[in-house]
């Protein structure tokens, strides 16, 4: 799972990385952590390796961009990863929900109060450190369920759209059911197409729209339900808490 850190406190970051290191061992878990002194930074590193991260730490009071700044941008740029705001005020607690953030966390904490947030992070690290093992041209590769945006029916084949590419797989769709029947953010649209809802952006007419801008259709007697799904998944998400 990757992390970004956004945060020009030195010794507030190490403290952060400190507390993911020790959380990275309670669960067994398997942490990649990047660390950023300002957004302009973060957003430089970005342009260049183009590598998205599952969640961003933000601290809210930086100099040039802000962490609300940041998270506003990022969302703009359609960039769906969790958030997690760290910042010594609950200023913009309210805020947070217009950029969907998972959790406030102020400053300073606990680490009590820090595995209060990423309590808030169960679903997203659990999809993030599930990968599935395919062949692709005699290329066996693993991908991770959270570099997935959807699958869809070809002939003869499975096509998998991810944040960094496009290939084929051959077989049905059907294939795939068992892996991914356990997870909550993966929702079925007929039998052409398996969505990632962290990659859904609303709807157009009878179609999901996805972050990469494309139109899944949705069979007419799954519309209502579909949408229903989708709300109350992002719903989910769009609540953070608040550390007093």
């Amino acid at each position: 799972m990757l992390i970004y850190i956004c945060d020009d406190s030195k010794s507030d970051c190490l403290r952060l990385m400190h507390h993911l290191s020790a959380y990275e061992n309670e669960i067994g878990a398997d942490f990649s952590t990047v660390a950023f002194s300002s957004g302009d930074e973060m957003f430089s590193y970005l342009k260049k390796h183009r590598e998205i991260p599952d969640l961003f730490f933000l601290d809210i009071y930086m100099e040039g961009k802000d962490g609300m700044e940041v998270a506003r941008e990022l969302r703009r740029q359609q960039v769906t990863s969790g958030i997690i705001f760290t910042t010594s005020s609950t200023e913009h607690a309210m805020d947070s929900y217009e950029v969907h953030a998972l959790y406030y966390l102020q400053k300073p904490f606990t680490h009590e109060h820090f595995l209060m947030a990423m309590q808030r992070c169960e679903a997203l690290i659990q999809t993030a450190q599930k990968k599935l093992s395919v062949s692709v041209k005699g290329k066996e590769l693993l991908i991770a369920f959270s570099d997935i945006l959807y699958l869809e029916t070809g002939r003869h084949t499975v096509i998998f759209h991810t944040r960094k590419e496009t290939f084929s797989v051959p077989g049905s769709l059907s294939r795939f059911a068992d892996a991914f029947a356990d997870t909550k953010n993966f929702l079925s649209c007929g039998r052409s197409y398996l969505v990632n809802l962290d990659f859904v952006e609303g709807f157009l007419n009878q179609d999901l729209i996805m972050s990469d801008n494309s139109l899944i259709p949705v069979p007419i007697r799954k519309q209502s339900e579909t949408a229903r799904i989708v709300e109350e998944y992002k719903n989910s998400l769009a609540k953070p808490t608040v550390t007093f």
